[in-house]
This record gives structure tokens, sequence and C-alpha cells, in this order.
């Protein structure tokens, strides 16, 4: 699950937004903008293999 900050840093990149425009907008280090980032898109890697591993063996819920 993503955390809001995760969600926040997602939407705002989504739009267009620079890891500087970004740290300065949530008030966090660019650093911070990259790690909420990273994090979020492995959160979201590892949710797909989850689901297409659990889709190939037919495991429901």
């Amino acid at each position: 699950m993503l955390t809001e900050k995760e969600i926040e840093v997602i939407k705002l990149k989504k739009d267009g937004f620079s890891q500087l425009e970004i740290a300065k907008k949530l008030k966090i280090s660019q650093p911070a903008v990259s790690n909420f980032y990273n994090n979020a898109l492995w959160k979201i890697k590892d949710a797909e293999e989850t689901l297409k591993l659990k889709k190939e063996l037919k495991i429901k819920n």
C-alpha cells in the first residue's frame, strides 16, 4: 500500500513537476522526493508481479 506522501509525489511527478519543484511544494528535501518516488515504484512493481503470479496460479484472494 502506498503512503500518502508517495501518492502525492507520484501525482505531482505525473503532472510534470520536477524533483526540486515537488520538494519545495511539499517542504521536503530532493533526496526525500526521490526516495518516496522510488519506493512507490517498487511497491507498484511488486503488486503487479503478485497479481500476475496469482493469475498464473489461479489463486483467488
